[in-house]
């Protein structure tokens, strides 16, 4: 385990938030209340920022309130594994989709997915994959423009996007 994800894990188990990230996270819960369901918005978070601590709150926070499942999209595979761990440290039960999960027959157990893009295309284009009753799509480097394909798999969900690099 890197020390950065150790940094990150030990946040999360503190679940202590900073001023800013508090500010933040009210303001993109007062657009999610004030815009419709289907609406996209774009965070931005200077690198360093803790994006990946600010998203686990809003996932817990959003299934917590909206009893619908969250979609975690990223563009590395370390990112996957990185996220879910601070998922778990939330106590957000989540599952990784990767290469290896051909179907979700387990489905249910989850109120939270993180996957790559691809791979998640990939599986979404399969007649027989299909990912329920989700309301949020949290898409990390929302700046690449790979995530695109997806939007008609979640055109009735709130997309929030987090540009990276501005």
């Amino acid at each position: 385990m890197s020390l950065e994800t150790e940094s990150i894990q030990q946040k999360a188990s503190e679940k202590s938030l900073y001023d800013y990230q508090i500010k933040d996270l009210n303001r993109i819960f007062d657009v999610m209340r004030d815009e419709s369901t289907d609406f996209n918005l774009l965070y931005q978070l200077p690198t360093g920022g803790g994006k990946t601590v600010i998203f686990s709150e809003i996932v817990r926070r959003y299934i917590e309130k909206h009893n619908k499942k969250v979609v975690i999209l990223t563009h590395r595979v370390e990112l996957c594994k990185q996220t879910s761990n601070v998922l778990t440290g939330f106590n957000v039960k989540n599952k990784v989709i990767d290469s290896k999960v051909k179907t979700l027959p387990d489905q249910d157990e989850y109120k939270c997915f993180v996957a790559m893009v691809e791979t998640l295309n990939n599986r979404l284009s399969d007649q027989d994959f299909e990912l329920k009753n989700v309301g949020l799509v949290i898409i990390d480097e929302a700046h690449y423009n790979s995530f695109r394909k997806l939007f008609k798999f979640f055109e009735e969900c709130f997309i929030l996007g987090d540009p990276g690099t501005p």
